[in-house]
Parts: C-alpha cells; structure tokens; sequence
C-alpha cells in the first residue's frame, strides 16, 4: 500500500473539520479526481468501518449511497463543495489520503534524533503546523557522503525556508528552498556530515517538509 511506504495508514475521518482538511490537502496535491479513504465495507450489507480500528463515528456520504454492488472501498469527491464520499470498485486508479501516528521523527518539538538511514524525518507538527524552526544533523560512516531526498516539501514563497547545508557549520549552502518541491535530490560535496534547517517565518497554511537520506 503506497501509504506503508510513509509509515502510515488510509486516513480515517471522524469530524467536519477533518473532512475538510483532507479535501483541502488532497487538491493542494492536484488529486482533483477523489482520493481514496481508509473506510471498508465491514461484511453487514453497506455497513462501513475504518481499517485502522477507529470508531466510526462519523459519516459524510452523498445522499443515495453507499450503493450495494458499487464496491466496497471508501472515496471521497475532491471537486465537490463538501468532500462528499461515495463506495467505489477498490480496483479504481485513485490518489489515496494518508494518516500517520505520532512518533518520534513526527512531533510537534524539534528533536535532536539521532536519525538513521532510509527514516523519514518530519518538520515539527507536520502535516498541521509548520511554524516550528528545526535543524536536522544527519551523519554516515566516514569516507561516505550523505544525499538527501526531498520527498515533499510545502512552504510559503514569500518567508519559508528549507535549507540544505555541507557538514553542520560553516558548509556550503547545497541548496536553499521554499514553495512546493518534491522528488530533488542533494548530496554533500565531501563530507559525511549534513544540516537540513527549516527556517519558517510563520509557516502558515503549509504542512513543512518530510525528508530521507542515504550514504553515497
């Protein structure tokens, strides 16, 4: 499932303001077509639940469905007013909405680590608060080099910045980044040391940077 990949599960939605959250992320990333949500059949008629285990305490369907044989998984409209849900053939080519749990590379403080290879390492707060300054300091085995990979990050042009240095002080700046980047690459030019700095200047509406590395 692309969500595992992330550490993460199918979201589950429990309120309005989650509803239009998820909307508001998944047309953030262009999935204008629906995405798919972590709700399932659960094998009583059209009686739905969330694959995480959550209670199913809220429900935002249009009117009509679900419809018996439609199929079974859970997707919501991304063009509508509303983020409206319908049941769907699980076989549909469709964006998927991710949910992750708290752990210790995803909190709302900036932590100190240590990191390892291959973990994703969050800005505090992400998805919900980016407005938290954070300085990641990422080794490998000496004689390696260390590249990162940006895997999303969501910042405001005018005043965010996520900034990619050789060694921890006084490197050179690898790059220095800020609006919406995601897949670039970035290498130490001959060190085994690297800084990652999430500078905000508030941070608003924008869910910060998810970041991996490796040695090279």
């Amino acid at each position: 499932m692309e969500c595992r990949q992330y550490g993460a599960n199918l979201a589950s939605i429990h309120n309005y303001q989650e509803n239009s959250f998820v909307k508001k992320l998944a047309l953030a990333d262009g999935a204008v077509n629906g995405v798919f949500l972590g709700g399932t059949i659960t094998g009583k008629g059209n009686e739905y639940g969330w694959v995480d285990g959550s209670n199913w305490d809220y429900s935002n369907f249009y009117p009509g469905f679900p419809i018996d044989g439609l199929g079974e998984c859970l997707t919501m409209d991304t063009l509508g007013s509303s983020g409206q849900w319908m049941n769907v053939d699980c076989n549909t080519k469709q964006s998927v909405a991710c949910i992750r749990q708290p752990n210790s590379s995803y909190a709302d403080v900036c932590s100190a680590g240590p990191w390892k290879e291959g973990q994703i390492i969050y800005t505090p707060g992400y998805p919900y608060d980016a407005s938290i300054p954070c300085d990641f300091f990422l080794t490998v085995d000496a004689g390696k080099k260390i590249e990162v990979k940006i895997q999303l990050l969501e910042a405001n042009n005018c005043c965010d910045h996520l900034i990619v240095s050789d060694s921890y002080i006084g490197g050179t700046i690898l790059a220095n980044l800020t609006g919406i980047v995601s897949g670039n690459t970035y290498t130490t030019k001959s060190s085994n040391l690297m800084r990652v700095s999430w500078n905000p200047d508030g941070g608003v509406n924008v869910r910060g940077a998810m970041v991996t590395y490796l040695s090279i």
